[in-house]
C-alpha cells in the first residue's frame, strides 16, 4: 500500500515536471527528454511506471547482489533501512521472514522481464552517464 502511494505521487510529480518543461521548451522549439533515476527493485513499481509512461526506455545499471548490498549499507537514511539494519546485524532477511514470502520478496530485486538496456554497475557514474547521454542523442533525439 505504501509503495502504491509513493508510486502515484512520484508519477504525478514526473508528469507535472514534463508538462512544465514541455511548455517552456515548446516556445524555443526544443524537445524534452526526462530521465528518472530510481532503484526499481519491486516489480509492482516497474509495472506502475510502465503503465504511466508507456514510451519510456528502461536502462538497468546491473551489479552483483553483494555490491548492491554494500552500496545500500553505505547510504544514510535510505528508505530500505529495515533491510539495511538486518544486514548490519548479520541477519539474513530470508531467515527473518521465511514464512512471509510476500514480505520477503518486497526487498529482493525482481528480474526485469521486458526490453531494457543494461549498463555495468561496476563502471563509474561518469561512464554510465555518458552511455545514457549517447543513447538519448542517438536513439531518441535523432530518431524523431
Amino acid at each position: 500500500k505504501q509503495r502504491i502511494e509513493f508510486m502515484t505521487v512520484a508519477c504525478d510529480h514526473v508528469k507535472g515536471e514534463i508538462i512544465s518543461a514541455t511548455t517552456k521548451e515548446k516556445e524555443q522549439h526544443k524537445q524534452v527528454v526526462a530521465v528518472i533515476s530510481f532503484s526499481f527493485v519491486n516489480a509492482d513499481l516497474r509495472a506502475g511506471f510502465r503503465t504511466e509512461f508507456p514510451r519510456a526506455q528502461w536502462i538497468l545499471v546491473d551489479t552483483s547482489k553483494q555490491v548492491a548490498e554494500e552500496r545500500l549499507l553505505a547510504r544514510e537514511g535510505h528508505f530500505y533501512k529495515n533491510v539495511s539494519s538486518d544486514m548490519k546485524n548479520g541477519k539474513e532477511i530470508k531467515e527473518k521472514q521465511a514464512n512471509d514470502v510476500d514480505e520477503n520478496s518486497e526487498w529482493e530485486f525482481r528480474p526485469v522481464d521486458f526490453p531494457h538496456i543494461i549498463l555495468d554497475g561496476r563502471d563509474s557514474v561518469d561512464v554510465n552517464a555518458k552511455q545514457v547521454q549517447e543513447y538519448i542523442e542517438n536513439q531518441i533525439l535523432d530518431g524523431e
